[in-house]
């Protein structure tokens, strides 16, 4: 029974292949294609409308300002302040009349600024929010302003901007006054040495402010102030040392290494002082910022218990600091000088070594070394002593050479502030680089933060000109380029959008060709013979038309790719160009060492090798401007590719001449050129064609109108980058006017600090071949010592022998022929002393 089965299903299958001749089979197909064709254009034309809905769409995925302003927030508190400026400036210049937006862009502004150590950029934010304090929307700001105007102005040590500060506060309602606002002017008027009116703006600050701690700070520090008699040397000598971004306030200074002691001052004097400083330690340390506080008012305390010799309560005080406080390395080195007072060497040499692991970097580390020798020099331990001296000097006396190599490289302050400003104190190169301590210690010196800060920012403002130089090279690129409407999000996406329904339109023609295909014979003489070759030849490019999102992300993707490997590329060429750049360094270290070395070569075979390498290091620099050149090329190149680049122009190209060619073709057959039944055809797709031809007039005339508007914002876009590319070069200008005054006052202050770092060094190595030579001297002392010691106990000893030798002669009776050996041999050994 299944066999009959199969055998009559494979007969009427036969019988339907026989009934179906290849004629009806291709008027099945040709049916197929016209209905799938017809459904495609209705969808089109069904969809028109979407592409002005893509255009909302678009301008409705725009962050407004309190994303913005969320995102700002977002990155300021990832520290990363450049970017966070970056979207507040946007905020700021798009928002200005925004009821909220503006002033809360603009006080996180001048914070981000502020934390940036900005601190201009952030006065003049500040100042913009005080100047508009009058209205309500500003209002609310002008407090938090005015107390960091306050910060700045004591960061930049403009002292004489406190007096219109002060003034402003004066301004500020009653109602208004807050205990932030009250710390701040305690703090201006603290270091305008106006005690009394700080202590009683401090005193306003509310126990339940969050500057609590630091007021009751600054409250201590005024009464160490008050009760210092004007003659003596001041405990607190540089507690002036203002609130930071935190708010928390400096600490007395410690006397460095081999100064001599203070004069002794009494407890009693600041007793009222350390009293307060206690109170603020028994705040609870619920932040950070007043844990550090804590920790300032413990070795403040610790200080003032120094200076009045009661060095058991310096030390408790000082032992109170935590591992975790940013004063730990501080607070070691001044615990080990309280132990060398109270003679606890082992203590105050276990501080030192905890010192030297806790924080090998501190500016007290090459004292703390010292010290450490000294004491174990004193302590007896001189093999330990030696390789601290010895180990001192060796890490710090290549600095001294490196920084007197630097110094003498110029006497010029001119030139000196040009090789600071061109970044060489960065270089790593022995012979001419300089070591990050130095550096450090040059900043910290008198004048010294001002005037690299000078350095700093002019350094930083060349960066920021040469980024909006790229960035306007970029921009101009774009704007000239056939895909300029990248630069408009909303339009980008609505010419996508109408791109994508054009070319479903073409991808309905090219079915309606395949039908006229199936319609007709397979080979047609004549004209419509050569239309349809030349309509067939197009139509594998024709399927290569993006139609659907992910189609216009892949091609996206592939033009980006490109040019990642030309930029791949690049960047393996650099690290060649590096790696001969490094080949080059070395052979000329060998050239320069070579006779400190042993390797003396002639003076002609010298030179022929520095002529050699100059020329090499010549091609170096001309590879390097040429791969600049190219890297430039590429950062323009990805701004002109993707939508809307050489393959769209091509798609459309495509897509016009495969009308053209199917349009004849269908114009040939209705004149009988291909047969009945393909001019029967044409008659039926006809009617198809013409509304795909006027939907696609519908979206043609929608892209002009979206290119009309794209024109008109590229001319706006143009004009704001011409006015800014103005401003570029304005600000270049400025900027070089600003350098050549700067050079000569920030080259002079530059030098001077690195004599100041150079002589610090060549003292520290001067100490440490004072404690070499010591340590020698020590061991002689110890050697002739033990010498003595011998002698003395060999002539004990040799007394003693003679002593028992006469009593056994005594016992014998030979008394004469003893008394005759005695003499021998203590004129014997009176020869032999007189020989030693």
């Amino acid at each position: 029974m299944r066999l009959l089965s199969r055998m009559q299903a494979v007969g009427g299958l036969l019988g339907l292949m026989c009934a179906l001749s290849p004629g009806a089979a291709q008027a099945i197909d040709a049916t197929r294609a016209l209905q799938g064709a017809s459904q495609q254009i209705s969808a089109v034309n069904t969809n028109v409308g979407a592409i002005q809905d893509a255009v909302r769409r678009s301008r409705g995925e725009e962050r407004g300002p309190a994303a913005r302003i969320a995102d700002a927030v977002l990155l300021m508190g990832s520290k990363d302040y450049e970017r966070a400026a970056t979207v507040l400036n946007e905020v700021v210049e798009k928002y200005p009349r925004h009821p909220t937006a503006h002033p809360d862009a603009l006080a996180l502004l001048g914070e981000t600024y502020f934390r940036s150590k900005q601190f201009l950029s952030a006065r003049r934010s500040f100042q913009q929010i005080v100047a508009r304090s009058a209205e309500p929307r500003f209002a609310t700001y002008q407090v938090r302003a005015l107390g960091r105007l306050v910060d700045i102005a004591l960061r930049l040590e403009d002292h004489g901007a406190l007096d219109g500060i002060f003034a402003e506060m004066s301004r500020v309602p009653p109602e208004a006054v807050t205990g932030a606002l009250s710390y701040a002017r305690g703090k201006g008027l603290f270091v305008k040495r106006d005690y009394a009116a700080a202590r009683a703006a401090l005193s306003a600050v509310d126990a339940k402010s969050n500057l609590l701690h630091q007021a009751g700070y600054l409250l201590a520090l005024v009464a160490a102030k008050e009760a210092t008699p004007p003659a003596a040397p001041s405990p607190a000598a540089g507690a002036a040392r203002t609130a930071d971004a935190t708010g928390a306030a400096g600490a007395p200074a410690q006397q460095g290494a081999g100064e001599a002691p203070p004069e002794r001052i009494p407890a009693s004097r600041y007793a009222a002082a350390i009293g307060m400083f206690q109170q603020v330690t028994q705040l609870p340390p619920d932040t950070p910022e007043h844990r550090r506080v804590i920790d300032l008012a413990w070795m403040a305390i610790g200080r003032l218990f120094y200076g009045a010799d009661e060095f058991l309560k310096a030390a408790q005080a000082y032992s109170r600091v935590e591992r975790t406080s940013a004063e730990f390395g501080t607070m070691l080195y001044e615990l080990a000088w309280v132990y060398v007072r109270l003679g606890d060497v082992a203590r105050a040499q276990r501080a030192l070594e905890v010192l030297a692991v806790a924080e090998p970097d501190s500016q007290n580390i090459a004292d703390g070394s010292l010290l450490r020798g000294d004491l174990n020099l004193r302590a007896g331990r001189f093999d330990r002593a030696l390789k601290i001296y010895e180990g001192t000097r060796a890490s710090y006396d290549p600095m001294r050479a490196r920084v007197e190599a630097f110094l003498g490289s110029t006497s010029d302050p001119a030139v000196y502030y040009d090789k600071l400003s061109q970044g060489q104190i960065e270089v790593l190169d022995t012979a001419s680089g300089l070591p990050p301590i130095a550096l450090q210690w040059a900043r910290e010196a008198e004048d010294g933060a001002a005037a690299f800060a000078i350095i700093d920012d002019t350094t930083r403002c060349r960066e920021l000109l040469k980024q909006s130089n790229d960035m306007v090279d970029k921009l101009n690129a774009l704007l000239s380029s056939p895909n300029r409407v990248r630069a408009f999000t909303e339009l980008k996406a609505g010419e996508e959008r109408a791109l994508a329904l054009l070319n479903q339109l073409a991808m309905a023609r090219l079915t309606l060709g395949e039908g006229m295909d199936d319609a007709g014979s397979e080979t047609l003489p004549g004209a419509i013979g050569e239309v349809r070759a030349r309509r067939r030849s197009m139509q594998a490019r024709l399927r290569r038309v993006p139609v659907t999102e992910g189609d216009f992300q892949q091609r996206e993707q592939e033009a980006l790719k490109q040019w990642n490997g030309a930029s791949q590329a690049l960047q393996r060429l650099n690290l060649q160009v590096d790696t001969l750049q490094a080949t080059v360094n070395g052979l000329r270290r060998m050239l320069r060492e070579g006779p400190s070395a042993g390797m003396v070569r002639d003076p002609s075979t010298t030179g022929v090798y520095e002529r050699e390498l100059w020329a090499r290091e010549q091609e170096l620099s001309s590879y390097r401007q040429q791969m600049d050149t190219l890297r430039r090329m590429v950062s323009a190149g990805r701004v002109q590719v993707g939508f809307g680049d050489q393959r769209f122009v091509e798609d459309a190209q495509v897509r016009r001449a495969h009308r053209e060619a199917l349009n004849q073709e269908v114009s040939l057959a209705l004149q009988g050129a291909g047969g009945a039944d393909l001019a029967a055809y044409a008659r039926r797709l006809q009617p198809l064609l013409r509304a795909a031809d006027g939907t696609e007039a519908s979206l043609e005339g929608a892209l002009q109108d979206i290119e009309r508007e794209v024109g008109r914002r590229s001319s706006d876009l143009q004009r704001s980058v011409a006015q800014e590319t103005a401003n570029v070069v304005n600000y270049s200008v400025q900027l070089e006017a600003l350098d050549r005054e700067a050079r000569l006052v920030v080259g002079q202050v530059a030098m001077r600090n690195f004599g100041v770092v150079r002589d610090r060094l060549k003292n520290i190595v001067l100490r440490a071949d004072v404690g070499i030579t010591e340590q020698a001297w020590e061991v002689r002392e110890e050697q002739m010592t033990r010498v003595r010691s011998l002698q003395v106990e060999r002539t004990r000893e040799d007394k003693l022998l003679r002593d028992e030798l006469n009593e056994v002669l005594d016992d014998g009776g030979d008394t004469g022929e003893a008394e005759e050996g005695e003499r021998r041999e203590g004129g014997s050994e009176g020869k032999k002393e007189e020989a030693r």
